[in-house]
């Protein structure tokens, strides 16, 4: 066992050796009699596992079928959708669902049509009547079986329609078989990036945690994404001391997360162990994460009674506060990749023989007669039933509605907020005084406090917002902006996170999808692309791919930092990058008023926003009403009235803009008008249109690289929408197209100035 860590944190130089640790494996040797005699299962329990591996894989040989063109009910019908199937592995997510709750929740991987089935199948099969007569329209007349198995049915049939790309679909076709989660039996989504789920499921269950409920996150993916930096950041997350020792306050508690390897052996066309990784047995990637190991264990994944044991105890143990667990099931998936990969190039005969020898549901069915459950002639109609329910679903699942183009961009953004704090969340009480602001005589306080001050009145007005990122507790982060929180609000919601940026913003992401209203500060915005997949494919896409199921609450701070000599990896202005990125909102203020009312109205929003801040402008003062001062967003502002040109802007370019405008006034009898954007996604392309056409000249500014920046995106809309108002070409005006170099002499080069500006717009007249 490791030694104890020093709590006066002075040098410890005493030597030690320390033990990795024991992993166990395989050590499960139960069988369904021994199950059945020592009441950890009924007969009636067995049969439902039986009947759940059964669903997933008469839903998968349809897909194989319909590929071929040889699934009788539809013949030619023409299938375009994903073919990741999991045929073989149906143990691990039906043993693994079967001790799950419905409030449970799970996160899957791009192979997700079967944990989606077995989740919902577990879920349903604990639900009242009530709750399956909200399921199954028109079962009302039905016996408790009868109801019970057309909700099952229904189940599988918006699983096959979302396959099919259909309104009916769990995820209204929007997100299809590789995207597919059912939220109502705490299906968190299956996802197409390799590990991309894995933060989500750390962030949801971290959010659990943060609640104080018992319930549980079971988090599949596959052997592959275990090579994978946001997997291995999310494993070091969960594990993290913070949770369980004294700095976590009253109430130390582990993260209550099973993260389930389902082994199949093959990252796509390669073999994981004995080629691609350095441990035999993945388990013990646990090891380097927690002196516990993270409890650790490798299981048999053909055996869906072994699994249904080892998630037992798993989740025992997470509701009394000791997670995080880690089990690897070895398990096996028949067919390659997908369907375009014959697999014949990298596998043998006999070791797939060898696989099927052991096939999870012939061994089931072996042990179901064995124990006396059921005779040849009961498990044959079982296989009947399940056949024929997956043939009705599909039949009806292809005669389902098609989504109507006209349609095409519905869920991409919710129109919702938080303008109503329910219940409890409303109560809150902070432990110390909040930080004040020092005040100028009119008023004026910095853009830092201002900021501060926003999330300060946001963490006090809904205890759901909770605010993390590096070096933002203690020490108040690297610009001391948020220096006080941790007094006011405690570590529950104001904490220090590993440098883990991919994993910063995806626990957000799943933490805002199960109800927590995260704020995550990345210290500069040159460190968003270690966390590109997590905002863009993560945060971005989820309301959209579930049908508009789940929203996603959360606001990701990033600094910029050009014109302080940091050079090309710490002054980037990416803002541009992630208006390219549909899904997730853009904000830049330009001043302290703004950046209050702004933040606290993204706070509030349901949709995620990247919520950009100039470090240049953090010493920068202006009058800001204390107390609610909220500023809509996607709605520009006029700053400064004029006749003869426009100058659109934003963040620092905007005090350029106005300090250009005041020289043209004074020097060049030129009356510009100056249109603060503050935010670009959504863009309030309206106020920028009337301007221009009151002064048919336009000049737009940031100081973004100006090649590919979003500059040109407004340039181009307004040639498109107000060509004829033009009396002169649009001028563009950013940064050289170059890297932002450390010497001051090249820095003022690269970056764009009021005086650039002030030229372009005289050359425009």
């Amino acid at each position: 066992m490791a030694t104890a860590y020093r709590s006066d944190h002075r040098p410890a130089t005493e030597p030690f050796e320390e033990s990795a640790g024991t992993i166990r494996g395989f050590a499960y040797a139960g069988t369904l009699a021994t199950e059945l005699a020592a009441g950890t299962i009924t007969a009636a329990e067995a049969l439902d596992l039986l009947d759940g591996m059964l669903a997933i894989r008469e839903v998968e040989e349809m897909i194989v079928r319909l590929r071929s063109g040889g699934y009788d009910p539809l013949p030619g019908y023409d299938y375009r959708g994903p073919t990741h199937v999991s045929i073989g592995q149906e143990a691990s997510p039906v043993g693994a669902c079967s001790v799950l709750r419905i409030d449970d929740n799970i996160t899957s991987s791009h192979r997700g049509h079967g944990d989606a089935i077995a989740k919902g199948f577990a879920a349903i099969r604990r639900m009242s009547r009530d709750e399956l007569l909200a399921r199954v329209r028109g079962a009302a007349d039905g016996t408790p079986e009868e109801l019970l198995e057309a909700a099952l049915e229904e189940h599988v049939y918006r699983v096959v329609a979302e396959l099919f790309g259909k309104e009916e679909g769990y995820g209204a076709g929007r997100g299809g078989g590789m995207h597919i989660g059912d939220f109502s039996t705490g299906n968190l989504g299956a996802n197409a990036i390799v590990g991309g789920s894995v933060p989500i499921a750390t962030g949801a269950a971290m959010a659990q945690r943060y609640e104080r409920t018992d319930r549980v996150v079971c988090c599949f993916a596959g052997d592959g994404a275990y090579a994978n930096g946001v997997v291995l950041e999310s494993l070091n997350w969960a594990a993290q001391a913070q949770w369980t020792n004294h700095l976590a306050g009253d109430h130390p508690y582990g993260l209550p997360i099973i993260y389930f390897i389902q082994n199949n052996h093959y990252g796509m066309t390669h073999r994981t162990d004995e080629e691609v990784m350095g441990v035999r047995h993945l388990a013990r990637r646990g090891a380097g994460f927690a002196d516990d190991d993270m409890h650790a264990e490798t299981i048999d994944g053909m055996d869906v009674l072994a699994v249904r044991d080892a998630v037992r105890r798993a989740t025992a143990l997470c509701r009394a506060g000791r997670g995080p667990f880690l089990v690897e099931a070895s398990t096996y998936r028949y067919y390659g990749h997908s369907l375009s990969d014959p697999r014949n190039e990298y596998r043998t005969k006999e070791e797939e023989a060898a696989w099927r020898a052991i096939d999870a549901i012939e061994r089931l069915k072996r042990q179901i007669v064995e124990a006396g459950v059921a005779d040849e002639a009961g498990l044959a109609a079982i296989e009947a039933k399940a056949r024929e329910r997956t043939a009705r679903a599909a039949v009806r699942a292809a005669a389902a509605t098609d989504p109507d183009p006209a349609d095409a961009l519905k869920f991409l953004y919710t129109d919702t907020a938080a303008d109503v704090v329910p219940g409890r969340h409303g109560t809150v009480v902070p432990l110390a005084p909040l930080p004040v602001s020092k005040r100028g005589p009119d008023g004026a306080i910095t853009y830092r406090d201002a900021l501060r001050e926003a999330l300060a009145e946001e963490m006090l007005r809904d205890r759901r917002v909770i605010f993390y990122g590096e070096d933002v507790a203690d020490y108040g982060g690297a610009f001391k902006l948020t220096k006080g929180l941790l007094e006011s609000f405690g570590r529950d919601r104001v904490f220090n996170t590993p440098i883990s940026e991919a994993a910063i913003c995806g626990t957000a992401v799943g933490a805002a999808i199960v109800g927590l209203r995260p704020v995550v500060e990345l210290m500069y915005m040159d460190f968003a692309l270690m966390a590109s997949d997590q905002i863009a494919n993560q945060a971005a896409k989820w309301h959209y791919m579930s049908g508009g199921q789940v929203e996603v609450p959360l606001v990701i701070r990033a600094s910029v930092g050009a014109g302080k000599g940091y050079g090309g990896q710490h002054s980037q202005s990416l803002e541009s990058l992630f208006t390219h990125l549909p899904g997730i909102w853009v904000v830049y203020p330009s001043n302290a008023a703004d950046a209050k009312g702004l933040l606290k109205s993204a706070i509030r929003t349901n949709n995620p926003v990247l919520f950009v801040e100039s470090q240049g402008l953090y010493p920068a003062t202006g009058i800001v009403p204390a107390g609610e001062h909220l500023v809509p967003i996607g709605v520009a502002n006029v700053v400064r009235k004029g006749s003869d040109v426009t100058i659109v802007c934003w963040g620092p370019a905007v005090p350029d803009a106005l300090a250009a405008a005041d020289r043209l006034a004074a020097e060049d009898g030129v009356a510009a008008e100056v249109v603060d954007l503050r935010s670009l996604v959504p863009l309030d392309l309206e106020t920028v249109l009337a301007s221009v056409r009151r002064t048919g000249r336009c000049v737009v500014a940031s100081q973004a690289v100006l090649a590919g920046s979003f500059v040109n995106e407004v340039v181009a809309r307004i040639q498109h929408d107000a060509f004829d108002d033009l009396d002169a070409p649009i001028a563009r005006i950013g940064a050289l197209s170059g890297i932002s170099p450390q010497a001051e002499s090249l820095e003022r080069a690269f970056l764009p100035s009021a005086d650039d500006i002030r030229a372009a717009a005289k050359g425009l007249l």
